[in-house]
């Protein structure tokens, strides 16, 4: 199910299912903190109409449906809304150009070349059957990972490429369909050009909204993890944390934890897992229009994973890595990739880094070249 691809229903389409299903049991209200924060059911929300200041609240991470009776989607709704709002002009999602990732310059952008991160030594964009994607975020902010992830894979596929592309979710995410179509058009000539049969994902992002817009063009999308072999044994307890994209469908989950306790890691499950997992906060974007209901979110799962005992919360999600690692826990975090690599990637301070490239005189030029017209 992906609800921020290019086809979102029309929100009346999505407040009629609501307003003809919901019996207003509150299950969903019980489970999200921004319903809670609404203090309505979905049916009184849907007759009412959705406020485009709750449409982008929405982490759009699909938990209301995982316990809803009816199968209702109020992350349906909201995202629905953020489109029409968009085309209306109601919400000013041009001052939020600067995560916009078919922009000349981003702040990923930013990010890697003020911290020298490239792969000019990797055969990048290379025509072959073969091309690893690792996501944006991964190939940003955990260059380690990527380099390490590239060269396991190397040596199942000699001649594998790297893509150092985004998959297009962040403008589906903010409402910007058509822009989000014209990406993803891109994105499939681009593989099409280079005669890519199989693509290797690291991100569940990039797995779910690539997977169905590639096999008409004959694309196979795969996890990194679904042939996994040889790994880093390991011997320490750890939690793991489900993605919101994988929530339905499972891949991720079943993937990693069968890789990880193949290796003899000792797997202890929070009370939210797999099909009604809590959101990190970075659904939706949610971390750059309500940053206060994410770090809500934020500090609701890691006091979760902390109640497990675990000594290791692990994520197969960059994004929701990073943002676990900004607070100090008392739990080690971690990406899977990590403990199946051998590595040991401190992700505290990222976001520090991320931030810096803002603060004082320079800063000020970095956010005006980021927002440049």
């Amino acid at each position: 199910m992906n609800i921020v691809g290019g086809n979102s229903g029309g929100v009346f389409g999505n407040r009629k299912n609501i307003m003809e299903k919901c019996s207003a049991c509150g299950l969903c209200v019980d489970s999200c903190l921004l319903l809670q924060e609404i203090g309505e059911v979905p049916l009184d929300i849907a007759t009412r109409g959705p406020a485009i200041e709750e449409a982008f609240s929405c982490n759009l991470c699909e938990l209301c449906t995982a316990v809803c009776p009816e199968d209702l989607s109020l992350a349906g709704m909201f995202a629905a809304k953020r489109v029409e709002a968009v085309a209306n002009g109601e919400f000013p999602i041009y001052d939020y150009r600067y995560i916009y990732p078919d922009r000349e310059l981003n702040v990923c952008k930013l990010y890697r070349e003020k911290y020298h991160i490239d792969y000019n030594d990797l055969p990048l964009d290379k025509k072959g059957a073969v091309a690893f994607f690792p996501g944006c975020t991964m190939f940003t902010y955990a260059p380690a990972i990527t380099r390490a992830a590239f060269n396991h894979l190397q040596e199942l596929w000699p001649y594998i490429s790297l893509l150092t592309d985004c998959c297009g979710k962040p403008l589906y995410q903010m409402g910007l369909r058509e822009r989000g179509e014209s990406y993803t058009g891109y994105i499939k000539s681009k593989l099409i050009g280079l005669g890519v049969k199989v693509l290797i994902t690291a991100c569940p992002n990039c797995f779910y909204q690539l997977r169905a817009d590639l096999a008409p063009a004959g694309v196979e999308v795969r996890t990194i993890y679904e042939s996994w072999g040889e790994g880093k044994p390991g011997t320490s307890s750890v939690t793991i944390h489900d993605s919101c994209p994988d929530r339905h469908e499972g891949i991720f989950a079943r993937q990693v934890r069968g890789v990880l306790e193949r290796l003899g890691y000792q797997r202890v499950e929070m009370e939210h897992h797999g099909t009604t997992t809590f959101c990190c906060g970075s659904g939706g974007q949610v971390s750059h229009f309500r940053p206060d209901l994410a770090e809500a979110l934020i500090v609701r799962r890691l006091e979760e994973a902390g109640k497990t005992g675990a000594g290791i919360l692990a994520g197969y999600c960059l994004s929701c890595v990073l943002n676990f690692a900004r607070i100090s826990s008392g739990i080690k975090v971690r990406h899977a990739l990590d403990l199946l690599l051998g590595l040991d990637e401190d992700y505290n301070g990222i976001k520090e880094r991320a931030r810096a490239l803002f603060s004082g005189p320079e800063g000020e030029e970095n956010w005006q070249r980021v927002m440049a017209e």
